[in-house]
């Protein structure tokens, strides 16, 4: 009888542990940040046929400066007194010293507020970890472009699943995620 009585228990006891652990241990990781924002296309009216500052339009050449516009739009910071959007940040570029040809000049946007800091250009997609991009979209202050595409393209990171999987609102294309090792520079801005 004892012996039943502790094979019972033992095997409740094993359930119970398994029940409370194997949970944790099979659950799909989920996204552990949020950066909802508009998802702005380059190539959208009534921006889309604007000249950027070397004379290629928005839809040619605009993908960095629509992801900083979805960026400042997330964080409420005005332009001409308007929520940001892609085709009032390409005027203040424009009027602001913001281009250098059809790039934009990264250290730029904090003449537009006393909020923002550039924190830096990194080349190379292993400038930045992984658990570093997390930590940052984490934070929820960092507003992080993302240089996609073999280099011919910015997406503005918007989230990540935990591990090397990042999430994106991409300006150009219908992408919606970006692996770690697909992604070859960033620059990173802190917006508080």
């Amino acid at each position: 009888m004892f012996k039943k009585l502790f094979a019972t228990l033992a095997l409740s006891a094993a359930v119970m542990t398994a029940a409370v652990v194997t949970p944790d241990l099979v659950a799909p990781q989920k996204a552990e940040a949020s950066f909802n924002t508009w998802l702005y296309k380059q190539y959208s009216s009534p921006w889309g046929d604007d000249l950027m500052g070397g004379g290629d339009t928005m839809s040619e050449s605009g993908c960095l400066v629509t992801s900083a516009a979805m960026a400042l739009h997330h964080k409420n910071i005005a332009i001409y007194g308007l929520a940001a959007d892609p085709g009032s940040l390409n005027s203040w570029l424009k009027s602001n010293g913001g281009y250098s040809g059809n790039l934009m000049v990264w250290s730029a946007l904090p003449k537009l507020s006393s909020r923002i800091t550039f924190q830096g250009r990194y080349t190379g997609g292993t400038s930045l970890s992984a658990s570093t991009l997390r930590s940052y979209l984490d934070a929820g202050n960092k507003a992080i472009m993302a240089n996609v595409r073999s280099g011919g393209h910015w997406v503005l990171l918007t989230g990540h699943n935990g591990g090397t999987t990042f999430y994106v609102n991409d300006p150009g294309y219908s992408t919606t995620s970006y692996s770690y090792s697909s992604i070859v520079g960033y620059g990173v801005y802190t917006i508080n």
